[in-house]
């Protein structure tokens, strides 16, 4: 080349010798310019080629307390590497309350680019740009604030955020909090949807369940609920328990029968606690129920049935007995003085055919002639007299008087063959109930204890204590801590009692009879001799 340059110079030399100098130094230019473009183009070439060959890092700088910022490829997979030419996301999600006001991309090679709300919007929360080199992305955050108008101050909207409170026995069972992703919190924003998994624990099942107050029916599993307000989640979980089995036993006598059945009527001896027990009791022709007790309190049977939930064992107990004969009635006795009519069955008479011979007995002479059980009897409900404070008792010729101060409150008399308690009771507050009282305020000396009780039975001696229980309550008597004596009396004939002074014997002359004469003289008039006696008795009952 250069020699055809070098010819055609030659040539054209004649020709004109400035014009052949200009354009030498013209195409020197253009061989050294191609020269330095070449090298530069080549070098260029070669670190790209390097650039491509090797990966690349991304770092991300921002404040974590107010968001978050994550880098993905285009598969979404998170990572801070990326090939040379790759799809770089930026993901940005600002925090409560915060929101993006600027994001930088700055490569090593210099290059800045800014994204902002007007500039590069972000979509969907993300921002793509194709990756070349070692990157460095910043990002700022700050607080939403108010935005002031002409008229008024306007907040921008934020997203309502309700809490969960759930209300449990951690001990029997488990209420877990989770949203669609599984996470576990306890503050949720408004119409996000939520999952209340409840389960109870091992040996314990869910008795209840109520969301904001609405009841659900108790079966375990996950609800689901979107969240409008605060929610309150009420949960109770109780134990299984294996049933527990109580026994009724059952004490009777042959004069009846006694039948324990449950609802169905099934006839049992075993029971499942608080399952209804009906406990039937029929007495057998000629005799009749005496006393019927359920763990030894005594109870009142409905049409002969008594019902109870039974809570723990049970002894049910029925005492029967014959049905008393109707005594006879009493034969006429010789035309006798009757000083007052509690004198009624008061003194033993007899007739030998010449004489009225009377026995006059004393309290005490009585209860010596007493049969066993009635003897019994008194010394179980005087011990039940005297285990009160301040009760006082006193005995005279006729009756045994019992004080609660100077008030008299209750009498032992004897009347016939029964023991009789004399109460400051009104007797007509017992009328048609199981205390069989009778009215004696007819009578002067016993106005103060007008109700009079016969103790007939057993039964009777536990109505006693229940009448006398009730005296002491409407006195405020206090019981004391008295060992019980024992006031029992052998049995003794009327001849030792008129020796030991215990009876009087007065024998009247009867004229009827045609026969002179006293088979034993007496030393005062027996009529005058009684109403004197009953005087002194019914002043000293009165001190």
């Amino acid at each position: 080349m250069m020699k055809f340059l070098t010819d055609n110079a030659l040539l054209a030399i004649d020709v004109s010798e400035p014009l052949l100098v200009g354009f030498l130094a013209v195409l020197v230019v253009l061989i050294v310019l191609l020269t330095v473009l070449s090298t530069m183009y080549a070098a260029g070439w070669r670190r790209k080629m390097r650039a491509r060959l090797s990966n690349v890092t991304a770092v991300v700088e921002y404040d974590k307390t107010k968001g978050q910022i994550t880098l993905a490829d285009a598969s979404d997979v998170e990572k801070s590497i990326f090939k040379y030419g790759e799809n770089v996301k930026i993901i940005v999600k600002a925090g409560k309350g915060q929101k993006l006001v600027r994001l930088t991309v700055e490569a090593n090679e210099g290059y800045l680019f800014t994204v902002n709300g007007k500039d590069k919007e972000l979509v969907d929360g993300v921002y793509e740009f194709v990756i070349s080199a070692d990157t460095r992305i910043k990002a700022e955050f700050e607080a939403i604030t108010v935005i002031e108008t002409e008229q008024n101050a306007m907040v921008l909207p934020q997203p309502e955020i309700f809490e969960v409170t759930t209300n449990f026995d951690n001990n029997g069972g488990r209420v877990t909090l989770t949203n669609v992703a599984g996470e576990q919190k306890t503050a949720y924003v408004a119409d996000e949807k939520i999952r209340i998994a409840v389960f109870a624990n091992e040996g314990y099942f869910l008795a209840s369940l109520a969301i904001n107050g609405e009841a659900k029916e108790p079966v375990e599993g996950v609800y689901e609920i979107v969240m409008a307000g605060p929610v309150t989640v009420d949960a109770k979980f109780e134990l299984i328990r294996v049933p527990v089995t109580y026994v009724v036993a059952v004490e009777a006598n042959d004069m009846g029968k006694v039948i324990v059945t449950d609802p169905s009527g099934e006839e049992l001896t075993k029971f499942i606690e608080s399952t209804t027990v009906k406990v039937t009791v029929k007495a057998n022709d000629g005799c009749m129920l005496a006393k019927f007790t359920v763990n030894g309190e005594e109870k009142e049977l409905k049409d002969g049935v008594y019902e109870f939930v039974i809570e723990s064992d049970m002894n049910v107990n029925a005492q029967f007995e014959a049905i008393p004969t109707p005594e006879p009635e009493p034969q006429p006795e010789p035309e006798i003085a009757v000083a007052d009519a509690e004198d009624e069955d008061e003194d033993e008479v007899i007739f030998d055919g010449m004489n009225v011979i009377r026995f006059n007995k004393s309290f005490t002479a009585k209860v010596i002639q007493l049969d066993e059980v009635s003897n019994g009897w008194y010394t179980e409900l005087k011990n039940e007299l005297l285990s009160y404070q301040k009760i006082k008792d006193r005995m005279s010729w006729k009756r045994e008087s019992y004080r609660f101060g100077r008030q008299c409150i209750a009498r032992f008399t004897i009347r016939g063959k029964t023991l009789c308690l004399q109460l400051a009771l009104d007797p007509n507050n017992y009328i048609d109930t199981k205390y069989k009282v009778e009215d004696i305020s007819h009578i002067a000396s016993s106005a103060d204890t007008p109700c009079l009780y016969r103790i007939k039975n057993e039964r009777r001696v536990g109505y006693a204590k229940d009448l006398i229980g009730e005296i002491m309550q409407g006195l405020g008597a206090k019981r004391i801590d008295r060992e019980e004596v024992d006031y029992f009396q052998p049995y003794d004939t009327t001849a030792n009692l008129i020796e030991r002074q215990l009876v009087k014997k007065i024998v009247k002359f009867n004229g009827a009879t045609g026969y002179g004469g006293i088979v034993e003289k007496l030393t005062e008039d027996p009529n005058k001799a009684k109403e004197e006696t009953d005087k002194v008795e019914e002043n000293s009952d009165k001190k």
